[in-house]
């Protein structure tokens, strides 16, 4: 494969369509391997693969955020013309037209109500990781630059990741989201495990887990927050880690 892409040239100045594609391991792994030491060596390259790292992280937090509730003045009123409408379809019930399905619960017209909530929440939460994307350019470039591609979804079946030391960027797309955790078997393992390294795991949140090969040796990538935003804990542990056994192979704080 030739050193191009539906962006243009590989190579600096590089474009933000190219970067994303590989940050997302879009690209083909021939490819991507000649790449990463030149984008992790070029400055300007790296801020837009840790721009990256960090939409990535605070889109799997926002998943997981609870939705929030309907605000309470908007739900009476809802409730208001719900039973207006009760009372109306009672009293003096309308022909049916066809295809429709005519309000017959207050409790199932709630219930729909809600999932609408759910349904807006989640809508919202699209269109914040899309401005999100759209806004991590190259530095200099201002928000006249490429918007960066969307990045896809990560799948919990997958087998033990690669990880390379020197580049744990390159990991945590493959990480974030994941709930594989190996023999620790679940998030009350990995809390020991946590204890066990000195952390304290009411003070963090497990944006995911999952087994990996940390430079050929087996191990468990943990990616955590800190509490601060843009900034996330990588612990990368040995199988065996527990209560008495750390077995820390990596524990450090991206971006540095």
């Amino acid at each position: 494969m030739t050193e191009e892409s539906r962006s243009g040239p590989v190579g600096p100045p590089w474009s933000v369509d190219v970067l994303a594609d590989l940050h997302a391991g879009a690209l083909d792994s021939a490819l991507s391997a000649q790449l990463w030491p030149r984008v992790n060596a070029d400055p300007e390259a790296r801020a837009v693969i840790e721009a990256l790292d960090t939409v990535k992280v605070e889109l799997g937090q926002l998943g997981a955020a609870p939705a929030a509730p309907m605000p309470a003045h908007l739900a009476a009123r809802f409730d208001a013309a719900l039973r207006t409408e009760l009372y109306r379809t009672a009293t003096a019930p309308p022909p049916t037209p066809p295809g429709a399905a005519p309000v017959v619960d207050l409790a199932e017209a709630r219930r729909r109500r809600n999932r609408r909530t759910a349904w807006g929440v989640g809508l919202l939460t699209a269109a914040a990781a899309a401005i999100a994307v759209t806004v991590a350019v190259l530095p200099g470039q201002g928000t006249s630059g490429n918007p960066v591609a969307a990045i896809p979804g990560s799948n919990s079946a997958n087998p033990p990741l690669p990880v390379d030391s020197g580049n744990l960027s390159a990991a945590i797309g493959g990480v974030n989201s994941q709930r594989d955790y190996g023999p620790l078997k679940d998030q009350q393992g990995l809390d020991k495990c946590l204890e066990a390294n000195g952390i304290d795991p009411s003070s963090v949140q497990t944006l995911g887990v999952r087994q990996v090969m940390l430079d050929g040796k087996r191990g468990v990538f943990a990616l955590l927050t800190t509490g601060r935003l843009g900034q996330f804990r990588v612990l990368i542990v040995e199988p065996t880690c527990g209560p008495g056994n750390p077995g820390r192979m990596v524990n450090t704080l991206l971006p540095s």
